[in-house]
């Protein structure tokens, strides 16, 4: 047990059916002069909390549902603070807020400007070619360099010009190879469980992946400056 006051401490309680509860404390009272300040609001949160005294206030874990975060009960008077804190700083954040997303635009735009100068780099198409080159190139960037969606294009785990590399074979592969009419059949083989055709007959994943590979080496060569 804990001899000191608990309002002095930050812990983590669990809102139960029987009112707040701490694992090793046990049963507990929400302090006098307390509210709660619902979980979502980042600034107030941080606010309140380098303010001093608070509990984190949890939904316990259920049959169906994880432990999830309430918010944080803590006194008025520091809540309060921190709302007219927020109120005193919003133009200075939305500003601040503002000029970071210029920045991302921007950073971005550089971003995928050289991704794709890389693609064309890497492809080193004959002029004859260039137009093709450039759809590709474009395409590479689209696929592969979209925010937060974990591709190739997004990785620090390799240099620029291996990533616009892979991403420029993938796009080939799937705009100037019949790489997805094969996987499209591959899938229908796969759903039509009454069909004489088996997985067998049109070939599995590997053997799709490992053509589409040969086919576009061979789209390079005939595309490539000789």
């Amino acid at each position: 047990m804990f001899d000191e006051d608990p309002t002095g401490l930050h812990l983590e309680v669990h809102d139960t059916k029987s009112g707040l509860w701490h694992p090793e404390l046990g049963d507990l009272d929400q302090p006098d002069g307390w509210e709660l300040l619902p979980a979502g609001y980042a600034f107030l949160t941080r606010q309140v909390k380098a303010a001093g005294d608070y509990w984190v206030l949890f939904r316990p874990k259920g049959r169906w549902q994880h432990r999830r975060q309430l918010g944080l009960l803590a006194p008025i008077e520091a809540i309060a603070a921190a709302r007219e804190a927020w109120a005193v700083t919003a133009a200075r954040r939305e500003t601040h807020r503002e000029a970071s997303s210029r920045h991302r635009e921007r950073a971005e735009t550089a971003y995928r400007a050289e991704f794709e100068e890389a693609a064309l780099r890497w492809l080193a198409f004959a002029p004859q070619h260039q137009l093709i080159a450039d759809e590709i190139a474009r395409g590479a960037v689209d696929r592969a360099a979209v925010v937060g969606s974990g591709r190739v294009g997004r990785t620090k785990q390799l240099p620029l010009d291996e990533r616009a590399a892979l991403a420029a074979r993938a796009f080939i592969r799937h705009r100037h190879t019949d790489y997805e009419d094969r996987l499209f059949s591959l899938e229908l083989a796969e759903l039509d469980l009454d069909s004489d055709i088996g997985i067998g007959d049109v070939g599995d994943y590997r053997d799709i992946k490992r053509t589409a590979h040969g086919e576009v080496d061979a789209f390079l060569e005939q595309h490539r400056v000789q």
